[in-house]
């Protein structure tokens, strides 16, 4: 395993000061990486995971990251949810696009997925997936609302006059 070694961005005190201002554990983690290899002159990763309880790989890229961007290195880091650079909508376009879309639905227009799909791909000029669609209809809460189904030989006069002659069937109070 190779030794650490930490560039001097900030003071033992200054880190502490750090340390002490964060909000989230993940945050106080990394930054106890950082005060705890620059204090530790020497000791190898592996040693300092034992003592931390954590991973030698978080240990390196927490190093490596600090090393590379200097002490405003945790602001670029961005984790988990959508990312804008890989979304084909932001989340507030697509909402303007179905609050446009619902408006035609309340006017009297029959909203159909293909519709949606075809108003996404005119607005963004290119093809998009189904999965994207039903994705953006489950991100903005919207779901399917179609016709309880019935069977195509169904006897509505026969159904009728079975719910008018059968027999109520009381239940005991418990």
């Amino acid at each position: 395993m190779r030794i650490l070694k930490i560039e001097p961005h900030l003071s033992e005190d200054e880190l502490k000061k750090v340390i002490d201002s964060q909000k989230t554990v993940r945050d106080f983690k990394d930054w106890q990486i950082l005060y705890s290899v620059q204090t530790n002159q020497g000791k190898r990763a592996s040693e300092i995971a034992d003592i931390l309880c954590i991973g030698v790989h978080r240990i390196y890229k927490t190093v490596e990251k600090y090393n590379k961007l200097g002490a405003s290195w945790k602001s670029n880091i961005k984790l988990g949810g959508r990312r804008e650079e890989r979304c084909i909508m932001t989340l507030d376009k697509e909402k303007e696009f179905l609050q446009s879309m619902e408006t035609e639905a309340i006017s009297g227009k029959i909203l159909t997925y293909k519709m949606v799909k075809s108003g996404v791909e005119e607005k963004i000029n290119r093809s998009v997936s189904d999965d994207y669609i039903w994705d953006m209809f489950k991100r903005h809460k919207w779901t399917k609302k179609v016709p309880r189904p019935s069977h195509p030989k169904a006897d509505r006069e026969a159904q009728e006059e079975f719910k008018k002659n059968s027999r109520k069937i009381r239940q005991p109070n418990r």
